[in-house]
């Protein structure tokens, strides 16, 4: 098995688990400052194809081996962050430290992600196209600049029909909280109180409340994609865990 990766800069490795759009380019900002002194390891998301969570648990397995990256910092957003949590618990190994941005152990709103997986099962083109289009309402906050809303829009262009209706039916069907204080992995569990696409503040309260390294940190005024914020340092998180 292979999956491509990229890899930028020398030194701790940090690997960033990409949201459902599943380009693995969203991280660029970050990157950006990260890779002076970090060896920064993204991905794309399985793009083609039914699956399972179990299967992109061993695609990530694998690209951490693969990358000699056994003990990284793995930072999860959105869909991402289930799928780091789900790797976590499969592979305890892998990972030195977590963290979880904007994401969930289970998606409450049962009825919206049924309804969204048969839409776009059937409709993927015209939702896709009222996805990007809403995005500037629900997944972008007041500190997104534009340029960064037109790369957002670019680079998760390519996602297609068969990976992303997959990977909501692994959202509809996957529901982690009663396996969350197996995760001892130290966690910073971040959230946006801005974030109109899910209640981020109420799942991150609820994630570190249950696993038992877990701290939580909210971002005032952030909305769901909140790495493109000129407001949002990984760094300044990754100083956090000092004081754990």
């Amino acid at each position: 098995m292979s999956v491509e990766y990229k890899v930028e800069g020398s030194g701790p490795p940090i690997v960033y688990v990409c949201g459902l759009e599943g380009s693995g380019r969203l991280f660029y900002k970050q990157a950006e400052d990260l890779s002076r002194d970090h060896r920064i390891i993204t991905m794309p998301l399985r793009p083609e194809g039914r699956y399972e969570l179990s299967r992109l648990v061993e695609d990530v397995a694998w690209v951490v081996r693969d990358a000699d990256a056994v003990g990284a910092t793995v930072l999860g957003e959105s869909f991402g962050g289930l799928l780091t949590m789900a790797t976590a618990l499969a592979h305890p190994e892998l990972f030195s430290r977590l963290i979880l941005l904007n994401t969930f152990p289970h998606f409450s709103q049962r009825a919206k992600i049924s309804v969204g997986c048969a839409l776009f099962a059937a409709f993927y083109p015209m939702m896709k196209v009222h996805r990007t289009r809403a995005a500037r309402h629900v997944l972008f906050s007041t500190d997104i600049a534009e340029e960064d809303r037109r790369l957002f829009r670019d680079y998760t262009r390519v996602v297609g029909r068969a990976g992303y209706v997959s990977r909501m039916r692994i959202i509809r069907d996957t529901d982690l909280r009663p396996r969350l204080p197996e995760i001892k992995t130290p966690a910073l569990v971040v959230a946006g109180t801005a974030d109109r696409l899910l209640d981020s503040v109420k799942a991150a309260r609820l994630m570190a409340s249950r696993m038992p390294r877990a701290r939580l940190k909210l971002l005032e005024g952030t909305g769901h994609v909140a790495l493109l914020s000129g407001r949002v340092s990984v760094r300044e998180w990754l100083g956090e865990f000092e004081e754990f």
